[in-house]
C-alpha cells in the first residue's frame, strides 16, 4: 500500500509518499503511476513559482518527500491541488492508497 502523509501547520508544509501500491506489477501499476504523476507535475509547477523547497526521491526505498521551505500564494494552490488529486485517487483505490494528515 502507498502511504501519503501530509504535514500541516497553518498550510501544507510537507507531503511524503512511501511504499508500493501492489495494484499491479511494476510498469503496469496505474495507482503508482497516478500518484507519481501528481507529485512530478506539482514539482514542475513549484520549480516555476516556489522560492524555496526541498525534494528527495529514493526509488529503491519507494520514497518521495516534498518539503516547502518558503511559501507563497502559488505554492498553496499547487499543494492543495496535489493533495486533492491524491485524495481523489485514494477514493477510487482505497485498498492501495492511504492518505494521512499530521499537524
Amino acid at each position: 500500500m502507498i502511504l501519503v502523509t501530509v504535514r500541516t501547520k497553518e498550510e501544507i508544509e510537507e507531503v511524503s509518499v512511501s511504499g508500493h501500491s501492489e495494484y499491479a506489477d511494476a510498469g503496469n501499476d496505474i495507482v503508482c503511476s497516478a500518484v507519481s504523476t501528481a507529485m512530478y507535475v506539482s514539482l514542475g509547477l513549484l520549480e516555476k513559482v516556489c522560492p524555496k523547497y526541498d525534494f528527495h526521491s529514493d526509488e529503491d526505498k519507494a520514497l518521495m518527500k516534498l518539503r516547502i521551505i518558503q511559501t507563497n500564494e502559488f505554492t498553496k494552490i499547487i499543494l492543495d491541488n496535489l493533495v486533492s488529486t491524491i485524495e481523489g485517487i485514494s477514493k477510487d483505490y482505497a485498498r492501495y492508497l492511504q492518505v494521512k494528515f499530521e499537524k
